[in-house]
């Protein structure tokens, strides 16, 4: 399986949601998932924030060598689950990526919950190591529901093969 996280530069959500999920996965033993990220308006080749690594604690190793990477054709024909931080996103994403459409949602509606993960541009009232911080706790929360969910389609493929 092959999920891709998307934001809009891919610097710091979907960085984020990648390792985080990469981290949860193995703690979790779940194989067979492959997670990465791209940015609905990523300039190609820049590594991720640095002040992730505060917020994320040892998940931030998943990122090693992370380069952002703009969304194209490719990554989104490759992947079976799109994860998008935003309804805004997901709209775009099906706008520019019509065959996309039933794999395609938002962290949040995907995990069970109705909350966007918003950009700090977006008129985030605090410091930005606290948005961070509150990406991290909603993202957290999501992706601990993600792999739950993922786990049990796991086990529910494994006991219909035996």
């Amino acid at each position: 399986m092959k999920i891709v996280m998307v934001c809009a530069g891919n610097l710091c959500r979907s960085p984020m949601a990648e390792a985080l999920l990469r981290e949860k996965l193995a703690r979790r033993g779940i194989g067979g998932v492959n997670v990465s990220s791209c940015g609905l308006e990523a300039e190609p080749g820049r590594s991720a924030e640095p002040t992730l690594k505060q917020v994320i604690g040892a998940a931030y190793q998943r990122l090693n060598g992370f380069r952002t990477r703009p969304i194209s054709d490719e990554i989104v024909g490759d992947a079976d689950l799109v994860l998008a931080m935003e309804e805004r996103q997901v709209r775009e994403i099906v706008s520019r990526f019509p065959d996309a459409r039933g794999k395609v949602a938002t962290v949040a509606s995907y995990a069970g919950g109705d909350d966007d993960i918003t950009d700090f541009i977006d008129g985030y009232q605090g410091s930005f190591l606290q948005w961070l911080e509150s990406c991290y706790s909603r993202l957290d929360a999501s992706l601990d529901r993600i792999v739950k969910k993922l786990s049990e389609n796991n086990a529910s493929t494994k006991r219909g093969v035996q």
